[in-house]
């Protein structure tokens, strides 16, 4: 029968891999959303951007040390290998084919497109949330940072100058803000490593800096440790952003699995690392625990009050890289929807916009981006912006979980329709499991006030999706895909 986009002839047989890729490139070729000019650095950018593990790391022990005491190194180590299921499923899918809808594309193909739809609308959501919570983030650390000098400056002017910025930079060509993402975590990372560095070399607390204590269980109940593995993931989730840089890499057959997989053991060395720096630094977990900004704090000792401003600062860049991350995500994910589920007419043409020159997706960034501020404009009225930063950050904590499930068991249906190798199945049916486990430990029991309107909001989130896709004309629309229509056929021989 003829290809949707005009291209070659296709036949109903499944896919070979080799030849996926071109045919999915063909059915959006018409509405394609730029052209392929990041080479990995630039795709990984994006990934570790939305992890932001520098500005992460500089609370996140103390933050981990409140939950598990000394075993803080452990319980993200053991979140590494839950979240290596994950990023197996999105190496399993984008070695194969890519496009800026990521999951949509990916779920889509291998369940159904309403079950793509509602997997991506809820990553967009995660997405939304996590912008909004880290431009609270980022005003956190720079009112400290302010505050250091004497200037006091009412938190949420921060946050929406931050937005602004950011929205601004992600209205320029993907090569720009990618490239900002980069630096950003870069110059920060260096500024920590050089305090890690000199904490290592004074030997921690009383000379204990290379002990492997932080790795043991000290006597953790194996549910307390996994509410940790639990924060683990929170910390490392965002890896799979590069996904949305599908239209955008070079070679993304190769480029965007290593990005995948790259950015998630990146980000999860710089936690491990440090925080087992940071547990044999303090004297007591609890010590580590009562600490707001142990790095910031332990750069002021070890080196001295500078290299505490310095890391402070390195927190406020880290944390922008990571809002921008995260809004340059939502706009290629909302834009690959549009194209497929809103039918032709002025809304599918304004969220379907690009820029002519820069290729941005204006139009769902005026979506997205405003979305993400009214997140955060919600919560103004909090006295901390840490106390916004951590309802509205839940918020997508509770639905990544969801879709990052939903994208393993996606993933192992794909296996099994396409050539049921053995080891790949075996891996995912763990994955499926494993992301069982840690979105029951997550739920149940359920989780106090105020988060579990937080998780009700979760609730209407994915209620949402599931009636949008149940809407026939969205239906019907998602059904002829022609994305998803190439990723079930190939070209004739």
């Amino acid at each position: 029968m003829p290809d949707p986009a005009g291209g070659a002839h296709l036949t109903a047989e499944s896919p070979d891999p080799a030849d996926l890729a071109g045919v999915v490139e063909a059915s959006i070729a018409g509405e394609r959303l730029g052209l392929p000019q990041l080479r990995f650095v630039r795709t990984v950018a994006l990934s570790v951007g939305i992890q932001g593990p520098v500005a992460g790391v500089i609370v996140g022990p103390a933050v981990l040390a409140g939950i598990v005491g000394g075993s803080g190194a452990l319980a993200y180590l053991l979140g590494l290998v839950a979240m290596a299921f994950v990023a197996y499923a999105f190496v399993v899918f984008s070695r194969s084919f890519n496009s800026a809808g990521s999951v949509y594309a990916f779920n889509g193909s291998a369940v159904g497109p309403a079950y793509g739809f509602v997997s991506a609308w809820v990553l967009l959501a995660v997405y939304v949330s996590f912008a909004g919570g880290v431009y609270a983030s980022t005003a956190d650390i720079a009112q400290s940072l302010l505050g250091s000098f004497g200037v006091q400056v009412w938190w949420v002017w921060l946050a929406l100058a931050g937005a602004a910025v950011t929205i601004v930079l992600a209205y320029l060509s993907i090569s720009v803000s990618s490239i900002a993402i980069f630096a950003c975590e870069g110059a920060a990372l260096v500024l920590l490593g050089i305090v890690g560095v000199v904490v290592l070399a004074s030997g921690g607390h009383h000379h204990q800096a290379l002990s492997a204590a932080p790795f043991g269980l000290h006597g953790v109940a194996l549910g307390v440790l996994g509410l940790g593995v639990v924060n683990a993931f929170g910390a490392f989730s965002g890896f799979e952003g590069a996904a949305t840089l599908g239209e955008e890499s070079r070679h993304p057959t190769r480029t965007i699995p290593a990005a995948v997989a790259w950015s998630l053991v990146g980000a999860a060395t710089v936690y491990i690392v440090f925080t087992w720096i940071a547990d044999n630094a303090y004297p007591t977990p609890a010590a580590l625990a009562a600490a707001p900004a142990p790095f910031v704090h332990l750069a002021s000792v070890y080196v001295g009050p500078a290299m505490g401003t310095a890391v402070n600062i390195a927190g406020v860049i880290s944390a922008f890289g990571a809002q921008l991350a995260c809004v340059n995500a939502a706009n290629r994910l909302l834009f690959a929807m549009a194209r497929d589920a809103v039918a032709p007419g002025p809304v599918r043409r304004f969220l379907t916009r690009t820029h002519p020159a820069h290729r941005s997706p204006t139009g769902a960034l005026a979506v997205t981006g405003s979305a993400s501020v009214a997140a955060l404009v919600a919560f103004a009225s909090e006295r901390s912006p840490v106390r916004a930063l951590t309802i509205i950050v839940e918020l997508g904590a509770y639905l990544i979980i969801v879709a990052y499930l939903m994208t393993v068991v996606a993933a192992t249906v794909w296996i099994w329709r396409r050539d049921r190798r053995p080891v790949p199945l075996a891996v995912l049916s763990v994955g499926v499991v494993v992301l069982g486990y840690v979105l029951y430990d997550t739920f149940f029991p359920l989780p106090p006030a105020p988060f579990d309107w937080v998780l009700a909001a979760a609730g209407v989130v994915l209620t949402a999706g599931i009636c949008i896709s149940a809407v026939p004309t969205t239906r019907s629309r998602l059904s002829a895909s022609p994305l998803l229509s190439a990723t079930r056929r190939r070209p004739a021989g």
